[in-house]
């Protein structure tokens, strides 16, 4: 399969799922849907605004073409080091999504529902990846080390 995301499609899937709610819209999910190529899926996931909410990047962490690198940034992009001071999205309150969407993807990685690893993807050498060799003191929770291993993928993806 070519991987390779033109730049008229990369235009294409930012039109359609960056700062989406800054101009009154809603997520495409039948354009989503249509999404086969996982690296489209990563290209999203890294330069999305999380002002939009989490529910993009459910529909991303449950796709069975979500790349496990893409899953794994996601991960790290959500600060997670925070989020284990909770132990329930009760807890959590009003950061009850990305409670949830960190815990789907915990779920997800430690069961191996993520079916490639395409995608190179290191949390260590991520800018935006905060915590990932700090246990905050809050914890009742602990990011298991699966989640802050590299991801040895073949495929390099530049994000902006």
């Amino acid at each position: 399969m070519d991987y390779t995301v033109s730049p008229e499609r990369a235009a294409l899937l930012a039109e359609k799922f960056f700062e989406f709610s800054f101009d009154g819209r809603k997520p495409d999910r039948a354009f989503f849907d249509t999404i086969t190529n996982p690296v489209e899926l990563h290209l999203i996931a890294g330069n999305y605004n999380w002002d939009d909410g989490a529910k993009v990047l459910t529909w991303i962490v449950d796709s069975p073409r979500c790349d496990k690198a893409t899953a794994v940034m996601l991960f790290w992009h959500a600060q997670p080091s925070y989020y284990t001071r909770f132990s329930s999205q009760k807890e959590a309150e009003w950061d009850k999504d990305v409670f949830r969407l960190l815990r789907r993807i915990l779920k997800n990685v430690t069961s191996g529902f993520y079916q490639t690893a395409l995608i190179a993807y290191d949390p260590r050498t991520d800018p935006k990846a905060e915590g990932v060799d700090e246990t905050d003191p809050k914890a009742k929770w602990t990011i298991p080390d699966v989640l802050k291993q590299p991801v040895a993928g073949p495929l390099v993806v530049e994000l902006e």
